[in-house]
């Protein structure tokens, strides 16, 4: 038989294929997230039962979403929607996404009437403290996730005539705030509170 149409191993590939810790310890490592999200899902649920006033009437305050895939661009992950308020007309949902190999993100979706308020008061906030750090999306897509400078800005250094031709194009705003996976600190990062803590900051910034 002949084989010289086969392609050819790499040395790389050669080596991944013989790894299996990844596979061992995949199990372990997502339910160690899952576990952290439900933890997140708690505090957020009783900071938001005392500050009504940080989300629009309707919205899901209680129930959440977990939600798990295997294959995100290739990568596995996990995601959490709460508070959640998605309908045809209107998005307000502050999403927590961990992507394997990538980061930990904290994101605010806003889409619908309430846009023209949103971003007239995130032009006003957004150099206040606590914007730093704070990227918001400029890609077509609210569900690009790349961390690029093509998706997403600086809230601090994009100038304002930017943002406000960013969002009237594609319609929607995301704010988010990453944590990647790579820093030293991440292993120390309480989930919880930091999560409350930016979806305050995050809310600050598109409402009085």
């Amino acid at each position: 038989m002949d084989n010289s149409t086969d392609p050819i191993w790499s040395q790389n590939e050669l080596k991944l294929i013989n790894e299996v810790d990844v596979f061992l310890h995949k199990p372990t490592i997502m339910k160690n997230v899952e576990t952290r999200l439900l933890q997140l899902k708690e505090s957020l649920a009783a900071h938001l039962a005392e500050n009504s006033r940080s989300y629009p009437p309707g919205t899901d305050l209680v129930k959440g979403q977990i939600v798990r895939g295997e294959n995100h661009k290739g990568f596995p992950f996990l995601s959490l929607d709460i508070p959640q308020n998605f309908s045809k007309t209107e998005f307000f949902t502050y999403r927590t996404l961990f992507w394997w190999g990538h980061y930990l993100a904290f994101s605010l979706l806003l889409k619908g009437p309430r846009i023209p308020d949103y971003l007239k008061c995130l032009l006003k906030n957004r150099q206040q403290p606590g914007g730093e750090g704070i990227f918001v999306a400029r890609n077509t897509s609210p569900w690009e996730w790349e961390w690029t400078e093509e998706n997403y800005s600086s809230v601090h250094q994009i100038p304002e005539e930017e943002i406000q031709t960013v969002v009237n194009g594609i319609g929607y705003i995301k704010l988010v705030r990453f944590f990647s996976l790579a820093e030293p600190s991440f292993p120390s990062l309480d989930w919880a509170a930091t999560g409350v803590q930016t979806y305050r900051e995050l809310i600050a910034l598109v409402m009085d």
